[in-house]
């Protein structure tokens, strides 16, 4: 093998991702009161265009709510249909904590200190791809919910925790 394709194919291996498509725990996910269509959402990418630093638009997320907010990678050859959702996450309104906030902590604390994997790996392979969308929602504790029941839902790849006992069993167990 020549080094060129060996090269390739190592950045390639670095980029695999693994996608759990399952319907079944699609079906538990139930918010009749919550419009969650993917129109409803503002999207803005995340880096700016040397992915040296945070986007200009972040300034435009709101910061007097919480909500959550959603990681994803747009490719421009088939764009709308690929787009592939990396991470879910949410914020609470505290006094320390807000929506623009919390989402500038991805860049700013973990991608810089290497202390989340997946965050680091998942902005420094897909940066220049990489964009948040995000939903603001004015109650805590239906923020924490909705969260957790998406992430129990659709098991994204860069999520590490499931909430659900059962389901984070079932991926432990069969090393999903």
């Amino acid at each position: 093998m020549n080094s060129s394709a060996f090269t390739l194919g190592e950045e390639i291996n670095n980029r695999k991702i693994r996608y759990v498509l399952y319907s079944n725990l699609w079906d538990k996910f139930i918010y009749p009161d919550i419009d969650l269509d993917f129109s409803k959402w503002r999207s803005i990418k995340y880096l700016n265009s040397d992915e040296s630093d945070l986007n200009d638009d972040i300034a435009t997320i709101p910061r007097n709510i919480g909500g959550l907010y959603l990681f994803y990678v747009k490719c421009k050859i088939i764009t709308g249909m690929t787009e592939f959702p990396f991470y879910i996450g949410r914020a609470q309104l505290t006094s320390g904590q807000n929506l623009q906030k919390r989402v500038k902590e991805y860049f700013q604390k973990f991608a810089k200190d290497d202390e989340r994997p997946k965050i680091t790996r998942m902005i420094r392979y897909w940066g220049a791809d990489l964009y948040l969308a995000y939903y603001p929602l004015p109650e805590n504790e239906h923020i924490i919910n909705v969260e957790r029941d998406i992430i129990n839902s659709l098991l994204l790849p860069m999520n590490d925790l499931i909430p659900d006992k059962q389901t984070k069993q079932a991926i432990k167990a069969f090393d999903i």
